[in-house]
């Protein structure tokens, strides 16, 4: 287990602390980048459908969570950190009509979804850019109109967002965020 902990910055569950696995790729979303982020959205958080791909912590999921999203599914394909979204879940008592894990590949798991999401957040490991474009091309078909896509990367890494339109972006450190939309009307 990490010494270091990520707490949740706001909401029911405001300053509970998520136990982190001790795995060298797991890079949780920090509390500045997510309290940045929830500022961006908003109230708009209840009633929106949320997807937490490539969860690690579950860190962006549970802060949904807390200001008001009515379910999250999280997918996580490490088995281990799965299990610790699982106990996180356990401890906050939340049923499993407000949090679902699945431990699967990302991917494959958005080929067979047939839902549609109002809020996802993308996260993957920086080193494998390419996960980006495959997840963005599966997710064209799978936000609702005026759903957002979060995407977060490495400030040295571009990515091609194209045919979203880019509502919300800013730089912390070394990573680069943004909120994505189909809708252009949203875009400022």
């Amino acid at each position: 287990m990490l010494n270091h902990r990520v707490r949740i910055v706001s909401g029911r569950f405001k300053g509970h602390r998520l136990k982190l696995i001790d795995q060298k790729r797991l890079r949780p979303t920090s509390d500045r980048v997510r309290e940045t982020l929830f500022n961006w959205i908003g109230s708009n958080i209840t009633g929106m459908r949320v997807l937490d791909l490539f969860a690690g912590s579950g860190a962006l999921g549970f802060e949904a969570l807390s200001r008001g999203a009515p379910k999250v599914t999280f997918i996580e394909k490490q088995a281990k950190i799965a299990a610790q979204i699982k106990d996180t879940c356990h401890r906050l008592d939340l049923s499993a009509q407000e949090a679902e894990v699945i431990c699967r590949n990302c991917v494959p798991w958005l080929k067979q979804d047939d839902q549609i999401w109002d809020l996802v957040f993308v996260d993957p490991p920086f080193a494998d850019s390419n996960l980006y474009a495959k997840v963005l091309v599966e997710l064209q078909t799978r936000v609702s109109n005026l759903g957002l896509i979060y995407l977060e990367h490495s400030k040295r890494t571009p990515i091609n967002t194209h045919p979203y339109t880019v509502w919300k972006e800013a730089t912390v450190g070394e990573v680069k965020f943004s909120l994505l939309s189909l809708d252009s009307s949203t875009s400022n």
